[in-house]
C-alpha cells in the first residue's frame, strides 16, 4: 500500500496469499519490527522456527531480525496488511 525508494520509518503492505502459499523472509537489520493484521483467512507466522496461527481479525507483531515466514494456512485466500517499522537512522 505504501513504500518509498529510500529509507523511511514505516512501510505498509497489503498482501494476498493463496492456500499453502508462503513467503520466506531473511532476517532484517536489528530494530526492524513487523506487524501483521489478517483481514480474511488464516495465516501461520513462523519466527525463528516457532509457529503462531493468526486468524482473521487478529494482529501479530515480531522482531524481524530473525528468519520469518508468512504462510496461508487456511482453506481460503489469506489477506493481510503488514507494517514494517524501521529503526531511526543516524541523527
Amino acid at each position: 500500500m505504501l513504500t518509498t525508494s529510500g529509507p523511511a520509518p514505516v512501510e505498509v503492505w497489503r498482501w494476498r496469499l493463496e492456500p499453502g502459499e508462503e513467503y520466506r523472509s531473511h532476517p532484517h537489520q536489528a530494530g526492524v519490527v513487523e506487524t501483521v493484521s489478517v483481514t480474511s483467512g488464516r495465516m501461520t507466522l513462523v519466527v525463528d522456527g516457532a509457529e503462531h496461527v493468526v486468524e482473521a481479525g487478529q494482529t501479530a507483531t515480531c522482531d524481524a531480525d530473525a528468519p520469518h515466514v508468512y504462510r496461508a494456512s487456511g482453506t481460503g485466500t489469506c489477506s493481510l496488511i503488514m507494517t514494517v517499522h524501521l529503526p531511526p537512522g543516524p541523527a
